[in-house]
């Protein structure tokens, strides 16, 4: 199979594109013009052949599409840029083009948020932060790969996204932004099942602070026993442990450390 190799643009190319827009108060138009990309726009030297242009054009047309069904281009509400968000994770985890090594480059999704998708990027964060744009796991249309690819149950399962739907984007990003959890796939959805089990016992209101001392927990456990090398079983039940030691009715940060360390505070 020969690999397709995305367009990509460096740190430098992004931030001279934020800087040439920063005083346009209007949504950055997209480039669709391969002729016309940015001269800085860069193909791996070798291991495969760029990617057809009429490929990158149905990725933005269904991109658009979502977006469409979502309130764009109004502004829309909090709920609306939430669907939006779960609908392209699942979206971008079906692309067979995204399906390899290619995927995993930030500068590839600098390069999709800066000039294939800048106004869906504009659009979702009204501020604009330059943290959108570039590549990582904060960029627009990465993080939610990169949700789509850990949190899905696979094609079999009845109800395959339903993660991306229930999980709050704090729980979300406390999965996906730290490197521990969301480079190992079955891990990140250990945990987002224990998260959606939890949340029934004990109320979405409380899952905040129930995710992060439960992150605690497992962090602390992984580094004197790899929780990847469990069973399912064991697995799952260790996850839940993880929820189970958080207190009722007292706030994590005061508690001391050690209580923490140790699951006091009952």
């Amino acid at each position: 199979m020969i690999v397709q190799l995305f367009p990509r643009l460096d740190r430098l190319a992004v931030d001279a594109l934020l800087a040439g827009r920063a005083d346009d108060t209007a949504r950055p138009e997209p480039i669709l013009d391969a002729d016309s990309f940015p001269v800085e726009t860069r193909y791996a030297a070798s291991g495969g052949s760029p990617i057809r242009h009429d490929i990158l054009v149905d990725l933005r047309s269904g991109l658009v599409e979502i977006a469409a069904g979502c309130g764009f281009p109004d502004r829309g509400s909090a709920a609306d840029r939430a669907r939006f968000d779960e609908r392209v994770s699942a979206f971008l985890a079906q692309r067979d083009e995204l399906d390899d090594g290619e995927a995993l480059r930030d500068d590839v999704w600098a390069f999709l948020a800066c000039v294939l998708l800048p106004d869906l990027a504009a659009w979702r964060f009204a501020d604009r932060p330059a943290e959108r744009f570039h590549g990582g796991v904060r960029n627009t249309f990465q993080r939610l790969w990169m949700r789509g690819r850990i949190l899905d149950r696979g094609a079999a399962a009845e109800d395959r996204w339903e993660l991306l739907g229930a999980l709050t984007e704090d729980a979300l990003v406390q999965i996906t932004e730290r490197p521990s959890i969301g480079n190992d796939a079955r891990l990140s959805r250990a945990l987002a099942e224990g998260w959606l089990r939890a949340s029934r016992q004990l109320g979405r209101s409380a899952m905040e602070d129930a995710m992060r001392e439960a992150v605690i927990r497992l962090r602390l456990r992984n580094q004197v026993q790899l929780l990847a090398d469990l069973d399912d079983r064991d697995l799952e039940e260790a996850v839940d442990a993880f929820f189970a030691q958080t207190p009722s009715g007292i706030e994590p940060e005061r508690r001391s450390w050690t209580d923490r360390l140790l699951g006091r505070g009952k």
